[in-house]
């Protein structure tokens, strides 16, 4: 039977007591179940699941080889005739499509496991969106075994962190326009002669703002908007809101099936009138520096961070790191441990002997939590730590923990 329910408010209780089971919570004909094992997040999987979405995820990371495999994929594999009038799949279809990417090796087992978070962290924002519908508990039902077999327990995720970071981006998305529901919507122009006539809140150039309606010429949604444009599809959504205000760009609706979907719920009363009020206080940019000799994980932390709560400077030379962070002075330090020349050891202990630096927070990171030598981190004045890979909800919550 339908019923109003609070997902979010379900999941923390079942986290807190240290639950192992599944949720399932159903809205008409979609359905999400929610993996716990002691409290820990371990799986999301959504009855919706499209080829396009699978895309998204793996171009999001940057496996630009695995989504272009996907086309040669037999179709014989999925062992069901897909529906390519909606570009509807079976709903096991990512176990299918994964394992053949992993058995054709474009992708590897650390792959894996960054996919499986990363379609958990989606499908968990989605069903935070839902208000009503039908719910029920499966007691001690484990994770599905084509997941379990392949990486047991190891995918753990804090709720408590998930869902406050989740709760935080919805309150981002009430900052765009009224006319945005969801990320699945489709802008265009309707009339090229408007660009000319951009709002003042409005930070595209018109070379920009022609560039771009190139792109939404071919009825891409935010999301995947956000991979052309190399950014978040919430900035996408930020950015493209003033346009959207002043009826330059236009919104058709989600394709199907991902109409079926939840929109993104709108703000109580009580909740508008907070942002009214935030609207008149200016929002500080929290400055990050980042230090990794990796170009990749430097690109993903910016794209991580890329909204208006941080200033993000990425340094890949960590010879010349001191003298750059000194000028900055950040707020908050990322500061990879393995890197050539000057470990982060030793650039964490020469920052902490200034005392300009000495209550700045410095996260040591790491790919494995092996490598971390505590006591050596320790002593040379590292606040924390996290591992590689990492999610956005993972960065998002220690750099709040550490700037709250």
């Amino acid at each position: 039977m339908t019923q109003k329910f609070d997902p979010a408010e379900l999941l923390v209780k079942s986290s807190k007591s240290n639950s192992t089971g599944c949720w399932e919570f159903i809205k008409n004909s979609v359905s999400w179940r929610v993996y716990l094992h002691e409290g820990k997040l371990s799986y999301i999987d959504c009855s919706i699941q499209l080829l396009n979405q699978l895309k998204y995820y793996l171009l999001r990371q940057g496996w630009k080889d695995a989504a272009a495999a996907l086309k040669d994929m037999p179709q014989s594999y999925l062992k069901t005739k897909v529906n390519t009038a909606n570009d509807s799949l079976p709903v096991n279809y990512y176990e299918y499509a994964i394992f053949w990417l992993l058995n054709e090796k474009y992708l590897d087992s650390s792959q894996f496991m960054q996919l499986i978070e990363d379609i958990t962290q989606d499908s968990l924002q989605s069903c935070l969106w839902l208000r009503d519908g039908t719910t029920v508990w499966h007691d001690q039902e484990p994770m599905p075994s084509w997941i379990h077999d392949q990486i047991g327990n190891s995918l753990s995720l804090d709720v408590l962190d998930l869902v406050g970071f989740l709760q935080h981006r919805l309150k981002q998305w009430h900052s765009c326009t009224s006319e945005l529901n969801s990320p699945y919507q489709r802008p265009y122009f309707l009339d090229y002669r408007d660009i000319d006539k951009s709002p003042e809140s409005g930070v595209l150039s018109a070379k920009a703002l022609n560039e771009l309606a190139q792109i939404m010429r071919r009825g891409l949604s935010f999301r995947q908007l956000s991979i052309f444009l190399n950014k978040d599809e919430l900035h996408v959504a930020q950015i493209l809101s003033p346009y959207i205000e002043h009826k330059m760009i236009h919104l058709r609706n989600p394709q199907p099936p991902l109409d079926q979907l939840p929109t993104i719920p709108k703000p109580t009363p009580s909740e508008k009138s907070e942002q009214n009020r935030a609207v008149s206080v200016p929002v500080k940019k929290h400055k990050v520096v980042c230090i990794d000799d990796s170009p990749t994980i430097l690109q993903e932390i910016k794209r991580f961070l890329n909204n208006e709560q941080f200033e993000v400077t990425a340094i890949d030379d960590p010879v010349q790191a001191s003298s750059i962070i000194f000028r900055l002075e950040p707020d908050l330090i990322l500061l990879d441990i393995t890197m050539p020349r000057i470990n982060g050891y030793k650039l964490c202990g020469l920052l902490r002997s200034s005392n300009v630096f000495d209550q700045t927070p410095i996260i040591m990171v790491t790919g494995n939590t092996g490598m971390i030598d505590k006591a050596r981190a320790k002593l040379a004045g590292a606040t924390d730590y996290f591992t590689k890979p990492f999610t956005q909800a993972g960065l998002m919550a220690i750099i709040e923990k550490h700037l709250s």
